[in-house]
């Protein structure tokens, strides 16, 4: 089909900050982060098995428009792409100081070509924490064997902020495995912010993320696996 292309080809062409496609292209993926559980918002993250993309959308509900691990094809002619960090992202051209501006539902629509729905995807990458480098960035991977940095042990997710609506803040904690040291970014309206942290040695799968000037794993669909 000559009008697919692969997230990793828009990499290739974003080499600015913003970059309007003109071609009449699409792509194809599977959901892998959204706002289902809160772990992301007015985004998702699509990632087709050679790069990873976030699509900014201008809704509190994008479950309900890109479910969590659908299968999506998505029409990308007029559209912009650009970078923030080692991140790539798409949306409407920018009319401020953002890469991309979040698409409006209204248009969003019109570029939505092809929704299938699948109950569940297993993670796309296992990874170690050395592995990492701008090419996986908003991959779905997986990461085995890890444990929390002893001084956050017993901690939740979220460190509490009584000040914020949900009473938690967003909050990076670390694990480590063995050699290296992994972030973790959970946002503060998370659903389960408040939950505790595996006490020993776990696997978690998410969206590898570029958060705060580095990378971070994001869990996505509350994959948090405890070793028994």
């Amino acid at each position: 089909d000559n009008g697919h292309r692969t997230i990793a080809y828009l990499q290739s062409i974003c080499r600015e900050r913003s970059v309007t496609i003109t071609e009449d292209i699409y792509i194809e993926g599977y959901v892998v982060a959204n706002d289902k559980l809160n772990e992301l918002g007015y985004a998702a993250v699509v990632d087709d098995g050679t790069a990873g993309i976030e699509i900014k959308i201008d809704s509190d509900k994008v479950e309900n428009i890109l479910p969590q691990s659908s299968f999506v094809r998505f029409n990308c002619s007029g559209l912009s792409i650009g970078r923030e960090g080692a991140r790539l992202v798409l949306g409407e051209s920018p009319t401020a100081e953002y890469v991309v501006d979040r698409l409006r539902e209204d248009v969003l629509y019109n570029h939505i070509a092809k929704i299938e729905y699948y109950r569940d995807i297993p993670p796309m990458l296992d990874l170690h924490v050395r592995d990492f480098d701008s090419r996986v960035v908003l991959r779905y991977v997986r990461i085995d064997d890890i444990e929390p940095v002893g001084e956050e042990l017993g901690e939740s997710w979220c460190d509490r902020d009584s000040s914020s609506a949900t009473g938690y803040m967003t909050t990076i904690r670390h694990f480590v495995d063995g050699c290296d040291t992994l972030r973790v970014v959970t946002l503060g309206k998370c659903d389960y912010a408040a939950e505790m942290m595996p006490m020993g040695r776990c696997s978690l799968a998410g969206v590898l993320d570029w958060y705060d000037g580095d990378y971070a794993l994001r869990v996505s669909n509350h994959h948090i696996f405890v070793e028994k």
